[in-house]
């Protein structure tokens, strides 16, 4: 019975890798110039294997570090900023309530309002509990460039009934187009201890049928000598509303004494645009990135082969 045998494989129809392709070719042209073959290999080529994958390891990471910079720089150029407005302004000069008019201070401030001051109609301060009183004032908190003239400050007082109610004044002020909106003024409570003690902004988006205290919650009023302090609370609760009412409330004070003395000044509502959402960014980082890494991430979707000893290629 005779054996059936596998016909021999031509060499010539055996597909190389590159690795045995200049394995036959350092054998074919053993007795030619040395230069000239070295000149033949591409720069990768020339090392050994070892060498090689380091190389195109470190060639890999400088190319990916290129694409995540070209992706973070094109959501940055196309990702809207977002912009810091000042809406309302109360200085209190010239004896008045009414906020200062656009366009403010050095004509740098063009969206300010026109709002005033008033008590409120459920939690008022008693009468002679709410006034404005000059020379009393500070620059803290203060718009650039303004100057004061009287250096007045809105002044707050207490009841006379020995009880600690809570005492707000009012005003309005529209933040339609805004996510994000903040007031802060600069406070001084100086006396004998009976002047208020705490204080919380609250906010209404329905005319003033219902209000929303600030995240700050109630804020404890330090006692100080004359000493101003700034103060500022979240009011973004109230943002993108065309008729928003803002409230001031004051507790703890127990007595009308004149000695007793809270003064505010410079209160400002100041308003920030919607921020650019995250996910926008993300996507065209990754979409930045994949275009730039479009060869290598489709050679990542095809089989893998790798190169033997003998030079064949096998896949894995």
């Amino acid at each position: 019975m005779g054996l059936w045998l596998h016909p021999a494989k031509n060499p010539k129809n055996v597909l190389l890798c590159p690795w045995g392709l200049l394995q036959e070719s350092a054998i074919s042209n053993l007795g030619g110039i040395t230069r000239n073959f070295k000149k033949a290999l591409s720069p990768d080529l020339a090392t050994p294997p070892r060498g090689r994958k380091r190389s195109v390891r470190f060639r890999r990471f400088h190319w990916l570090f290129g694409g995540v910079a070209g992706a973070l720089m094109l959501a940055g150029a196309l990702a809207p900023r977002a912009d810091a407005d000042v809406l309302a302004y109360f200085n209190f000069e010239g004896n008045t309530f009414t906020s200062v008019p656009a366009p403010g201070p050095g004509g740098l401030y063009p969206l300010l309002e026109n709002e005033t001051i008033i008590n409120s109609p459920t939690n008022p301060f008693p009468p002679g509990g709410l006034l404005v009183t000059p020379a009393v004032g500070t620059i803290l908190n203060e718009l650039v460039p303004d100057v004061p003239t009287t250096n007045t400050a809105l002044e707050l007082r207490g009841n006379t009934q020995g009880t600690a109610n809570m005492d707000c004044f009012r005003f309005g002020i529209n933040t339609t187009g805004y996510a994000q909106a903040s007031l802060s003024f600069a406070l001084a409570s100086l006396g004998n201890g009976t002047q208020f003690t705490q204080m919380e902004v609250r906010y209404s988006t329905n005319g003033g049928t219902t209000f929303t205290v600030t995240p700050d919650g109630l804020v404890t009023i330090p006692h100080t000598d004359t000493l101003y302090h700034l103060y500022t609370f979240n009011i973004s609760g109230a943002g993108n509303t065309s008729n928003a009412l803002i409230e001031v409330c004051f507790t703890g004070s127990t007595t009308n004494n004149a000695a007793n003395h809270t003064y505010l000044d410079n209160l400002q509502i100041n308003a920030v645009v919607p921020e650019p959402t995250t996910v926008v960014g993300g996507v065209l980082g990754v979409i930045g990135l994949c275009w730039h890494q479009r060869r290598r991430l489709i050679r990542s979707l095809l089989p893998r082969r790798s190169c033997t000893k003998a030079g064949r290629w096998r896949r894995t």
